[in-house]
């Protein structure tokens, strides 16, 4: 069953043509995606092309212009409220920055807790250290009450994905999660989001500019240029037999360094 749906999505920004006039250009041409339960789908195109307008249309930071959002078979397209509010704790994000994703006056106790605290959520502590554990942070005592300047970029950005689960979203939206760190940091980042998917049957729109890593943790693929899907369908399928062009150019510019297909 479909989890999120997004169908005709339009997206427009006015910008400043010169001192005295504006004009509006369109970012967004009729997307239609999908995303299934317990599915990691991938979102692959370079930068400008629309990526994070779609994931902040998904995350209800802006608006589309016109089209339909579907949750679980419910239109919040226009929420507001209560709703909305319910709606942004089941879908979460998982920032591209593990370095400006943290307060650094911060410890990492508190960056987990605080949600649990705003939920109402009670033996805090027990529950901080079962989400580190759930990252692969363990034993959890020993990063409790680290800051961010004590950890790399690959445990910060394992931090994060803590805090995200912390509220029990049903879907992450992974916007360029692993394109700051290494490449054998990298690779565990995507096994975890594998698992975590796996684990506890939630969804995942992956978000990326490299088609070498969309093989090792999708099944289905969009890619978009421009502001339109130019392709979409089964990972391998297009990895191994890409009809586009643009989607040809994409897998050329992207060595797999895990060479898995």
């Amino acid at each position: 069953m479909s989890k999120l749906l997004l169908r005709n999505i339009n997206k427009s920004f006015e910008i400043k043509a010169s001192l005295f006039k504006s004009r509006r250009v369109q970012v967004l041409f009729d997307i239609n995606l999908d995303l299934l339960d317990n599915e990691i789908v991938a979102l692959v195109g370079t930068s400008g092309g629309g990526k994070s307008t779609i994931a902040n249309i998904i995350l209800k930071l802006i608006e589309p212009d016109s089209g339909v959002i579907l949750f679980d078979n419910n239109d919040v397209t226009k929420i507001k409220g209560k709703e909305l509010k319910k709606y942004r704790s089941e879908v979460q994000l998982i920032f591209q920055d593990p370095y400006s994703s943290l307060d650094p006056t911060h410890d990492v106790y508190w960056h987990i807790s605080r949600p649990l605290i705003l939920h109402g959520e009670s033996n805090i502590k027990q529950k901080v250290a079962s989400l580190l554990q759930e990252v692969y942070l363990t034993p959890p005592e020993n990063y409790m009450y680290k800051y961010p300047h004590q950890l790399s970029g690959g445990l910060r950005q394992r931090v994060y994905i803590a805090r995200a689960l912390a509220v029990n979203p049903k879907i992450l939206v992974a916007d360029e999660p692993v394109s700051m760190l290494d490449a054998s940091i990298r690779a565990g980042i995507l096994e975890l989001m594998k698992d975590l998917v796996n684990e506890r049957g939630i969804s995942m729109l992956y978000i990326t500019h490299d088609l070498a890593t969309v093989n090792h943790v999708a099944r289905r693929l969009y890619v978009i240029q421009n502001g339109r899907i130019v392709e979409s369908g089964n990972v391998k399928n297009i990895i191994n037999n890409p009809q586009n062009d643009y989607t040809k150019k994409l897998l050329e510019a992207a060595p797999d360094p895990f060479k898995r297909i």
